[in-house]
């Protein structure tokens, strides 16, 4: 028996994806290619922002001065019970070593990568837990360097809350910029020199 469809969709998951993924390819190899002056142009372009790349301290308290005492408290105790877990996580692993044969050693050593990047996406809202669920444990990981990036919030930089998420969880250094060009920023070094050896997105943990 064969099939007649009435009506079909012009585009379907798999038509996007292969779209998505070719657009992402391109812009990853221009901004290989041409640097920070290619990401300046697409952050102008897809976020509308030239205003600076890396956020400075004093700008960091200036947008963060203002949010109220209460949700401030809110996200310092939720990254508390994040870097908690991820401490007590982190203890749970140990390092050994074994000779499985005269002079045949093997083992686990557990080094944490130099830099990590950390994305906390910033659309419609302001997903506050991506920063603190991120940046936290990458810091109890012992990762010298955490790089977070999130996108420009109405035009303003960084929404004050994800900002203050990111400085409270421990992330040496911000940068406003989102979608592919910020992946590319942290993978390349840009803007910083020190590229990001892990990138991390929030992981799902279970609580009791």
């Amino acid at each position: 028996m064969s099939v007649e469809y009435l009506k079909r969709a012009a585009k379907t998951p798999q038509t996007e994806s292969d779209v998505a993924r070719n657009v992402a390819g391109d812009m990853l190899a221009d901004i290989e290619r041409r640097g920070e002056t290619a990401v300046r142009e697409y952050a102008q372009k897809l976020d509308q922002w030239s205003g600076e790349i890396i956020v400075a301290p004093d700008a960091i308290e200036r947008r963060t001065q203002d949010i109220a005492t209460s949700i401030k408290r809110d996200i310092e105790f939720a990254t508390q019970q994040v870097r908690r877990f991820a401490d007590a996580q982190r203890e749970s692993l140990r390092e050994f070593s074994i000779e499985l044969q005269p002079g045949l050693i093997a083992g686990q050593r557990l080094v944490p990568v130099n830099v990590a990047g950390c994305y906390v996406p910033t659309g419609r809202y302001a997903h506050i837990a991506s920063a603190y669920m991120s940046v936290a444990t990458a810091k109890a990981a012992g990762v010298p360097t955490i790089i977070a990036c999130s996108t420009p919030y109405k035009g303003e930089g960084i929404h004050p809350h994800v900002l203050y998420a990111m400085k409270v969880a421990g992330a040496d250094i911000i940068m406003t910029l989102g979608g592919v060009q910020a992946m590319a920023a942290m993978a390349f070094g840009l803007f910083t020199g020190t590229p990001a050896g892990s990138m991390c997105w929030p992981v799902p943990q279970r609580w009791r």
